[in-house]
């Protein structure tokens, strides 16, 4: 196997791993009984990696995760790091806010403008009435977009769709047209500033003027359309001619599978022309899985790789770190047409980092 190291988390814990023969063995392990919500490494220094964990705060490792220091207390959950610079780093938390540091997560300022809505958006601006005594509305997902640093949009879980074009100075409400306010992950079509879509937990949505109106995108997905039951979590776009859309699915939220007592139904699903249309990864996994496929990451240097991380635990409102799950992890070679195990019979993997070694 290749020479890369891998950040493993669960819902209580993170292993960080490395090849051994046609496997993987665990170097060292971290954040025992804790749940990472978020794993963002550097692409320039792949030894600096940040983690998000929730309800604990923001941690770093600089040495290829021998050694993590805590960096921001609270409920961090997500990082984003800029193409252009990566000494400037984002950071979300609940309740909502945004932190920026200039020197690689070192020190931090708030960006608070983000929270000088009127009262009328920020009544959006909250977690389910049954978890609203033990959980708080987050930011949940950063772009930065790829072509403008400037431009930033948040995603909240819950609370809709944060624009910025000044680098965070001054924001705009866009979430119009999003029925279900629960965002978890936002994207650029390549090469495009205008045009965008984001999963969410009852919809796969795509915009064509930057958010100032979105409609769904689900031909092919199953349970398209349903009111509560097209759930997506993390994708990505897969460079090839065209570029590819990966999205991990399942059928309903944690919430629904509790209320049902069903398993997440999980899917990976495909899409070649930007989202008009979808299919199912062709092999190896199981239309409907056990799991819900929680984590997507990149492979560092072979961009037809991509890694998924799956679970039957759920996370957000309803994790629990004492309860383990099960889980595994998948690669594929083929931009998610086919896949393999790299590693079965885990706890439920909840997100992922994979760096060249």
């Amino acid at each position: 196997m290749e020479k890369l190291c891998y950040y493993v988390a669960h819902n209580s814990g993170l292993h960080v791993m490395r090849p051994n023969g046609a496997g993987l063995y665990t170097i060292d392990e971290f954040f025992e009984g804790r749940t990472l919500e978020h794993l963002e490494g550097c692409k320039e220094r792949p030894e600096v990696v940040f983690a998000a964990v929730a309800f604990d705060g923001g941690y770093r490792t600089v040495d290829g995760g021998r050694t993590w220091q805590k960096i921001m207390d609270g409920d961090v959950r997500t990082f984003a790091i800029d193409a252009h610079d990566e000494h400037i780093v984002y950071m979300g938390s609940g309740p909502i806010r945004l932190h920026r540091s200039v020197d690689g997560g070192t020190t931090w300022e708030p960006l608070d403008g983000m929270l000088n809505f009127p009262e009328a958006v920020k009544a959006k601006w909250g977690p389910p009435p049954a978890y609203r005594d033990t959980e708080s509305a987050h930011v949940r997902h950063i772009l930065i977009h790829p072509d403008d640093s400037n431009l930033l949009f948040v995603g909240l879980e819950h609370g809709g769709l944060l624009l910025s074009r000044d680098g965070g100075k001054t924001w705009h409400d866009r979430s119009a047209g999003i029925g279900y306010l629960d965002m978890h992950m936002i994207k650029n079509l390549p090469s495009n500033t205008e045009r965008y879509c984001v999963s969410s937990a009852r919809g796969f949505y795509r915009t064509d003027d930057v958010g100032v109106h979105w409609y769904r995108s689900e031909k092919g997905m199953p349970w398209a359309g349903t009111a509560k039951y097209c759930y997506s979590h993390e994708w990505r776009f897969v460079p090839g001619d065209p570029p590819r859309m990966v999205v991990c699915g399942g059928r309903g939220s944690p919430g629904v599978w509790a209320a049902e007592k069903t398993n997440p139904h999980g899917h990976v699903l495909l899409s070649d022309d930007y989202g008009d249309s979808w299919r199912f990864a062709a092999r190896g996994l199981n239309h409907e899985e056990p799991y819900m496929p929680w984590a997507l990451a990149a492979h560092p240097a072979n961009v037809r790789t991509l890694f998924c991380g799956l679970g039957d635990g759920a996370r957000g409102f309803l994790m629990k770190p004492e309860e383990r799950g099960h889980g595994a992890l998948y690669v594929s070679p083929d931009r998610g047409d086919s896949w393999e195990p790299i590693l079965t019979g885990t706890p439920a993997v909840t997100t992922l980092w994979i760096a060249p070694d």
